[in-house]
């Protein structure tokens, strides 16, 4: 009777403990957001947000998902429907909203197994719509599903840089309307960053890199070229992917989140900016 006691007391630490640290998460995103938008949007856009995990599930996928809801609140951009089922994915589904935000959304061709669905997604962008992808959201496509490793800009390979470490990084873009966060042109930040294959520079605008030589670090890259944040064109569409976002504190940094934001914006015309290629400012 003891022993179950004690077991009951843990089990309600626990779950005090973990709401505590819920709220207190909370607390940090609703402090770092940007509050309501200076601009008026052209108009209430419709967001829905999909965050399940078909391969390594990200501890800081539901701190994401609190953050989207925080920004969705604070600055009235978009409205938010979140989901970790793909039932949505259809043309009928998808038709009543502007923008797709997968949010650590590993192996996504082992969640969408069928033509029609991947075929939805793709036209959904290529038709006119917006789609926003943060960090894991690059790791899926190639082979099995190459359409969307070139919709989104290229396919994760590994991560030579951790999450426990800090990196240098380089702003490439520092005049375009998604980097006015950034405070100078070179600033360095804790986070799992990516190395990619099937990534092409002529195919999209980086808009933050890594410094790789600065980090002390190989990767894949001849030209150490390692892309972070960029935007890009799908037919009619509007891409934006940022590679920030494995750890959960990423999710209440002011200056990322008001990044996010403008790549939002950038990806549904809500801000204006040029998609097309820079050349790479550093190489060896």
């Amino acid at each position: 009777m003891k022993i179950s006691l004690r077991i009951l007391c843990f089990s309600c630490l626990s779950v005090f403990s973990a709401s505590l640290l819920a709220v207190d998460e909370e607390r940090k995103i609703r402090q770092a957001m940007p509050g309501e938008l200076q601009t008026v949007p052209s108009k209430k856009f419709k967001a829905l947000v999909y965050s399940n995990s078909s391969g390594f599930k990200h501890k800081s996928i539901p701190t994401g998902v609190k953050a989207l809801k925080v920004m969705s609140e604070k600055t009235k951009l978009f409205t938010a429907d979140f989901t970790v089922t793909t039932e949505k994915f259809t043309p009928e589904g998808l038709s009543s909203y502007d923008l797709l935000i997968f949010n650590n959304c590993t192996r996504v061709q082992k969640a969408f197994t069928k033509n029609e669905q991947r075929q939805a997604i793709l036209d959904f962008i290529k038709q006119g719509k917006a789609f926003v992808g943060f960090h894991a959201a690059s790791d899926g496509g190639t082979p099995q599903w190459k359409e969307y490793t070139e919709m989104i800009g290229g396919c994760f390979a590994g991560h030579p840089w951790n999450a426990g470490g800090k990196w240098p990084f380089i702003v490439e873009d520092p005049d375009h309307a998604v980097n006015q966060a950034f405070a100078s042109k070179e600033f360095s930040f804790s986070d799992e960053i990516y190395q990619y294959k099937d990534y092409n520079r002529s195919k999209l605008r980086v808009l933050v890199g890594l410094d790789a030589i600065k980090s002390g670090k190989e990767g894949n890259s001849p030209t150490n070229d390692y892309p972070v944040s960029w935007v890009k064109s799908y037919g009619k569409g509007r891409v934006f992917y940022s590679n920030f976002g494995h750890n959960k504190a990423s999710w209440w940094t002011p200056f990322l989140l008001q990044h996010f934001l403008d790549g939002i914006r950038w990806s549904l015309g809500d801000l204006q900016g040029s998609s097309e290629s820079l050349s790479q400012p550093y190489k060896i």
